[in-house]
C-alpha cells in the first residue's frame, strides 16, 4: 500500500511537469522520474554527447521537480550543468555568473566535488578570455581545496588531476617551464595512482616541451617517446600525431638528424590527415618544408610551403601562415631569388602588421572603453550632485517659508494673548522662548545645509579636475604610442632591410654594427612597452596591490643584474649598500619597478666611469631609500615636471639614450600606493639624489 502511494505521487509530479513544458525530451526507459540523481546524470550525459538543447530541457523539468519538492541538492547540481551548457554555447558571462552563485551553495551542501568542479570551470572561462591571473587564482583555490581532503575517493582524485593538468598547461603557456617541471612530478604520480593514461600522456607531452625549452633535449626526447607509447596503446591516433610532430621538432635541432626529423614530420602529417585535423596538418607540413629546405631540396620544400600557405589561408591559421611566409622567404633568398624573397617578405610584413595592429586596436579599444566608462560615471556623479544641489536649494526655500509662516503665527498668537488677557503674560513669555528655540534650531539646519552645499561644490570641482587629468593622461598615452613607439620600429625595419639585402656585400664589422643597432632599438621598444604597460594598467585597469614582506637587498641585487649590461657599456659602477636585514611591506612587482626605473635613470644620465649608489635609513614607520649618481644632474625648475604625466618633459642620456617620461611617473604612483612619498635633490653637472619611502613590515 505504501509503495503504491509513492508511485502515485511521482506520477502526479511527472504529469504536472509534462503539462507545463512546451518541449518534452525523450527519456530512456530506465529513467526514474522520482530519482533526483537520474536527472543529474542524464543531463551530464546529454552535454557530453553535445545535445545541449535536450540537456537544457531535461534541466528545466528537473528544476521544476526540485522546486516542488524544495530539493536544494537537485537544484544546485542542475544549475551547475546549466552553466556548463552556457559554457559550451560560448555564453561565458552567463556561465561565469551562475558558477559564481553556485560556490556558496555547494559549500552549504558540503559537496566538495561539485565545489571543485565549479572552481575549475571558472578557471577555464578566465583562461579562455586570456585572463591568466584570475584563471590561476581559481585553479589554485580548487587545488588547495582538494589537498585539504584527507581521505579522497577516486572522483576527487580525478578532479585533482584535472585541475593540476590545467595549472601545468597554464604555466606552459606563460613560459614558466620550471613550474611545469615541479608540478608535473605530482601530476604523473597521481595519474599512475588512479591509472588515468589519457591525462598521463597529456602531462608527459607538456613536461617534454618544458624540458626542451630548458635545453634538456635528450630528456625531452625520452619523455615524448614515453607519451607516444601511451597514446599508441590507447589507439589515440590524433594525440599521438601531436607527440610525433613534437619529436620531429627535437630531431630538427640537430643538423645530423634531419632525416629522422623528416620521417617523424611525415608520420605526423599522415596521423593528422587520418583525423582530418587541418591545424595539425599545417603544422606538420611546415616542419617537413623546413627540413627539406635545410637539406637543400628546394623544389620539394617549395611545394610543401605552398600547401601550408593554402591550408592556412583557407582556415585562417594566421600564425602558421606567418611562419610559412618566413620560411619561404628564406628559401628563396638561399636560392638567390632575391626578388621573390622580397615579395614573400612583404607578404609577411603586411600580415604581421595587420595582426599586430588588430591586437593593438583591440587593446586600445578596451582602454578606450574603460576610459569612457570612467568619464561617464563622473558625468553621472556631476548630474547627481547638481540635482541634489537643486533639491537642497528647494528644501532651504521651503524651510525659510515655514520659518516665516511659523513666525507670523507666533506673533499673531502673542498679540491675541496680550489683547485678551494681560494676566497670561508669564505664560506668553514661556511660549515665546519655546518658539524662539524652534526658530534657532531651524536656523542651525539652514546653516548645516549651506555647509553641505559648499562641500558639494568642492566635490564638483574635484570631479572636474579628475576629468581634466584623465583627458591629459589619455592624450599623453596616445602621443607616446604615435611617436616613441613608431621611431624604434622604423629603425628596426630599416636596419634589418639593409642587412637582409646587402648581407653578402657587408664586412663582418658592418654586420655586427647593424645587429647592434637592431638590438638597441629592440631594447628601447622593450623598455617603452614595459613602462607603457605598467602605467596603462595603473591608470585604466587598476594595479593589483599584493603587499608582502620583501627582502630589499636581494630584490635590488636582482634588479642590478638585469641592468648590468647597460652599466657595463658605460663602465658605470653600481654599489648596493643595503644591509641584508632590511625588509619592507609592499608589492614585490611594484617595488622592483620603482628600483629598476630609478637605477636605470642613474645609468642613463651618468657619464662613462661614473657610479650609482643605493642606500637606506629608517624614518619612523618607513624605510627611506636613497639612489644617488654623479651624472649630469637636473635643473631645479624641472623638479615638478619629473613626476607628472602631462608635463611632456623628456631628456636624452649621456650616450644618447632615449626616454619616454613615464618611468618616474610610474615610480610616483607606485610609491603613493604604498602610502609613501618620493622626491629629488639635484644640481646641474653634480649628480642627482632620488629619495622614496616604503612602509616597514
Amino acid at each position: 500500500m505504501i509503495k503504491l502511494l509513492s508511485i502515485s505521487a511521482s506520477l502526479i509530479i511527472h504529469l504536472v511537469l509534462l503539462a507545463n513544458e512546451q518541449y518534452y525530451p525523450e527519456f530512456p526507459d530506465t529513467f526514474q522520474h522520482n530519482n533526483s540523481d537520474h536527472y543529474i546524470h542524464y543531463a551530464a550525459q546529454l552535454i557530453n554527447e553535445g545535445s545541449l538543447d535536450e540537456a537544457l530541457a531535461v534541466i528545466a523539468i528537473g528544476q521544476k521537480k526540485a522546486n516542488l519538492e524544495n530539493n536544494e541538492y537537485l537544484l544546485a547540481n542542475l544549475d551547475y550543468y546549466k552553466a556548463d551548457c552556457y559554457y559550451y554555447l560560448q555564453e561565458y558571462d552567463s556561465a561565469r555568473q551562475l558558477y559564481q552563485l553556485l560556490l556558496p551553495r555547494f559549500e552549504t551542501l558540503c559537496d566538495t566535488l561539485m565545489l571543485a568542479k565549479a572552481l575549475n570551470s571558472l578557471g577555464l572561462i578566465y583562461g579562455y578570455e586570456s585572463n591568466n591571473e584570475q584563471s590561476l587564482y581559481y585553479y589554485l583555490r580548487d587545488f588547495d581545496l582538494l589537498n585539504k581532503v584527507t581521505h579522497k575517493n577516486r572522483k576527487l582524485k580525478v578532479e585533482q588531476l584535472v585541475v593540476l593538468t590545467n595549472i601545468i598547461n597554464l604555466y606552459s603557456d606563460a613560459g614558466e617551464h620550471q613550474k611545469v617541471l615541479n608540478n608535473s612530478e605530482v601530476a604523473i604520480a597521481l595519474a599512475h595512482e588512479i591509472k588515468d593514461s589519457i591525462r598521463l600522456g597529456s602531462v608527459l607531452n607538456t613536461l617534454a616541451l618544458a624540458q626542451k625549452n630548458l635545453g634538456n633535449i635528450d630528456l625531452a626526447l625520452a619523455t615524448f617517446q614515453q607519451a607516444s607509447k601511451i597514446f599508441k596503446a590507447l589507439n589515440d591516433d590524433l594525440s599521438n600525431a601531436h607527440i610525433i610532430n613534437n619529436i620531429g621538432g627535437i630531431y630538427e635541432i640537430n643538423e645530423l638528424q634531419l632525416d629522422s626529423a623528416l620521417h617523424y614530420y611525415q608520420l605526423a602529417v599522415k596521423g593528422f590527415e587520418h583525423n582530418d585535423f587541418n591545424w595539425g596538418i599545417s603544422q606538420a607540413k611546415l616542419g617537413v618544408a623546413a627540413v627539406l629546405a635545410k637539406q637543400h631540396k628546394y623544389e620539394a620544400a617549395l611545394q610543401e610551403y605552398h600547401q601550408v600557405i593554402d591550408i592556412s589561408k583557407a582556415f585562417k591559421f594566421n600564425q602558421v601562415l606567418l611562419l610559412a611566409y618566413q620560411g619561404l622567404a628564406q628559401l628563396e633568398y638561399d636560392r638567390r631569388n632575391y626578388q621573390k624573397a622580397w615579395d614573400v617578405q612583404m607578404l609577411y610584413n603586411e600580415l604581421n602588421d595587420s595582426l599586430f595592429n588588430a591586437e593593438k586596436q583591440h587593446q586600445f579599444a578596451e582602454l578606450q572603453t574603460r576610459y569612457e566608462l570612467i568619464q561617464k560615471e563622473n558625468e553621472i556623479n556631476l548630474l547627481k550632485n547638481e540635482k541634489l544641489k537643486q533639491e537642497l536649494k528647494l528644501e532651504r526655500t521651503h524651510l525659510q517659508q515655514q520659518v516665516i509662516f511659523v513666525s507670523f503665527i507666533f506673533l499673531a498668537i502673542i498679540t491675541g494673548f496680550i489683547m485678551i488677557n494681560l494676566s497670561r503674560k508669564r505664560r506668553d513669555n514661556e511660549l515665546l522662548k519655546e518658539k524662539n528655540s524652534r526658530i534657532e534650531d531651524q536656523n542651525q539646519q539652514l546653516q548645516a545645509m549651506n555647509r553641505e552645499i559648499q562641500l558639494m561644490n568642492h566635490d564638483l570641482n574635484q570631479s572636474k579636475q579628475q576629468l581634466i587629468l584623465a583627458n591629459n593622461a589619455k592624450s599623453k598615452f596616445l602621443s607616446i604610442l604615435a611617436h616613441d613607439l613608431r621611431n624604434p620600429f622604423h629603425n628596426i625595419m630599416g636596419q634589418s632591410y639593409l642587412l637582409s639585402k646587402t648581407y653578402d656585400q657587408l664586412t663582418k664589422h658592418e654586420k655586427i654594427g647593424y645587429a647592434e643597432q637592431i638590438n638597441e632599438s629592440c631594447e628601447q621598444v622593450n623598455r617603452l612597452l614595459e613602462n607603457l604597460l605598467d602605467w596603462g594598467h595603473s591608470q585604466f585597469q587598476g594595479k593589483h596591490f599584493k603587499p608582502q614582506t620583501i627582502e630589499v637587498k636581494k630584490l635590488v641585487n636582482n634588479t642590478i643584474a638585469v641592468l648590468a649590461k647597460n652599466a657595463d657599456k658605460k663602465n658605470i659602477t653600481i654599489e648596493n649598500k643595503l644591509s641584508t636585514d632590511i625588509t619592507v611591506k609592499g608589492d614585490q612587482a611594484m617595488v622592483e619597478t620603482i628600483f629598476r626605473n630609478i637605477i636605470n635613470n642613474g645609468i642613463k644620465f651618468t657619464p662613462e666611469g661614473g657610479h650609482v649608489i643605493i642606500s637606506a635609513k629608517q624614518n619612523n614607520q618607513h624605510m627611506c631609500f636613497l639612489i644617488e649618481d654623479n651624472g649630469t644632474g637636473i635643473d631645479e625648475k624641472h623638479f615638478e615636471k619629473l613626476f607628472c604625466i602631462d608635463s611632456d618633459f623628456k631628456t636624452t642620456g649621456t650616450s644618447g639614450e632615449a626616454g619616454t617620461g613615464l618611468g618616474l611617473v610610474i615610480c610616483r604612483e607606485f610609491v603613493e600606493v604604498h602610502q609613501g612619498k618620493i622626491w629629488v635633490e639635484s644640481q646641474l653637472n653634480k649628480g642627482s639624489r632620488f629619495y622614496f619611502e616604503l612602509p616597514l613590515p
